[in-house]
């Protein structure tokens, strides 16, 4: 059964971080001074206008136009609020305002055959904690807290998946790479990779900077970490030899390099669940994509290395990859390429797919596919390669997560536009 609770997400990419409602007039050549007059709480608000003193007055219409979801369809909406015959009639409370981002309010006023008499009167409101908008680049869940943090270039959001509410959001000063969250001294950190060669490290509830580590190079691709330690995909060319070495392992409480590896520069690490420190990577800047696995001891030494042969025989994609619940195997690209931790290919989910994402149930046996083109969710068994079920979903989905009986659904309300959502579906 399918629930249909979406959720608007949470601060827009074009805006500060600040958490005050913002709000600008635009101004006019009108008498009536058309303003907000009191910022209530984020939404509700006093509009407040002069009496208009011309002739052939009839009524004053107050128009809301906005971005949002109406009866189940996400548009652009242009919605009459207040309307009066009552010259002296001079303020409106909006106490039913749309969860959204911006909202322009517009205040006509109109003489008895309807024509317009005064029509440039508008305000403009832009309200807080609202609707994330932008082109994302990954998304990662908090399955503890039920919070989805959201990357977009140099943008980091974190959004409740209960409310749909902002949490925080924090612009980096350049671009960003794949994330990671981790445990540490009894908190959960978020670990963000840089393009100027750091790995910042913030606090997981408030974005706050904790520490940071200087990587060397230029661009920090990815970092991955684990029990207690930080694998990062670097740009760090001072050891390349035959093999690049670009990936750094780092001690997470003293900071200190630990080991290395790697044959090839800014590459997107994935660790293999439940295994003993062993990793895969996908190359992001070599075409065709090459992939290699990894295995490190527990003190952050290489142990093994090994370079697939295909060298692009098969699908892959680096912004789609997933691992197996218990780390034999993972999955990546629109096609579903499944590899084994050898990097031994063996099957498509669905050659020529439009997968975007995949989550699984806790042994693996479903695979739960997100099709970013039919706009549905396939559970997939495996190893039997079997459509058992398909969840349709009102969103078109960018990043999926099953968090026991419900699947998360990260998404656009459809393929065009940049606003993004969350949708629950149940299981």
């Amino acid at each position: 059964m399918k629930i249909t609770s979406l959720f608007l997400l949470t601060a827009c990419i074009l805006l500060s971080c600040s958490k005050d409602p913002v709000y600008i007039t635009v101004t006019s050549t009108s008498k009536l001074d058309f303003k907000i007059s009191e910022v209530v709480n984020d939404s509700t608000l006093v509009l407040q206008w002069k009496p208009y003193t011309g002739a052939n007055f009839k009524k004053y219409v107050l128009m809301r136009s906005a971005y949002y979801w109406k009866n189940g369809v996400f548009d652009f909406y242009n919605d009459a609020i207040d309307s009066s015959t009552d010259v002296q009639h001079g303020s409106f409370r909006e106490q039913a305002m749309p969860f959204t981002y911006s909202l322009y309010y517009n205040l006509v006023v109109k003489d008895e055959k309807g024509n317009v008499l005064q029509g440039n009167d508008m305000v403009f409101y832009t309200r807080p904690n609202t609707i994330v908008i932008g082109s994302p680049t990954d998304a990662l869940y908090n399955r503890q807290r039920k919070w989805v943090y959201i990357t977009d270039y140099q943008n980091i959001y974190i959004v409740n998946c209960a409310n749909g509410r902002q949490v925080a959001n924090k612009k980096m000063p350049v671009p960003i790479g794949y994330c990671s969250l981790g445990e540490w001294g009894g908190s959960t950190e978020l670990y963000v990779p840089t393009q100027d060669g750091w790995l910042q490290i913030l606090d997981a509830t408030t974005l706050a900077q904790k520490d940071k580590i200087y990587i060397a190079g230029l661009a920090v691709a990815s970092v991955v970490a684990q029990n207690g330690k930080l694998y990062v995909g670097s740009s760090d060319l001072t050891q390349a030899g035959i093999n690049k070495n670009c990936i750094k392992v780092y001690d997470r409480a003293t900071k200190a390099l630990l080991g290395r590896g790697g044959y090839y520069d800014k590459t997107r690490l994935l660790y293999l669940e439940g295994s003993s420190n062993e990793f895969i990577d996908l190359t992001t800047n070599v075409s065709p994509i090459q992939l290699a696995y990894y295995q490190f001891a527990d003190n952050g030494a290489l142990l093994t290395q090994k370079e697939d042969t295909y060298h692009g025989n098969y699908q892959m994609d680096v912004n789609i990859v997933r691992s197996f619940p218990d780390g034999s195997r993972f999955i990546t690209s629109g096609y579903g390429s499944i590899f084994n931790k050898s990097l031994v290919f063996d099957h498509y989910v669905k050659e020529f797919g439009t997968y975007v994402d995949f989550a699984f149930n806790n042994d693996g046996s479903l695979i739960y596919a997100a099709d970013g083109r039919a706009q549905n969710i396939d559970a997939i068994s495996y190893p039997g390669n079997t459509v058992t079920k398909k969840y349709p979903t009102t969103l078109v989905p960018f990043k999926v997560f099953r968090d026991g009986d419900t699947l998360i659904n990260v998404g656009r309300a459809y393929l065009s536009t940049t606003y993004l959502f969350i949708e629950k579906i149940a299981l």
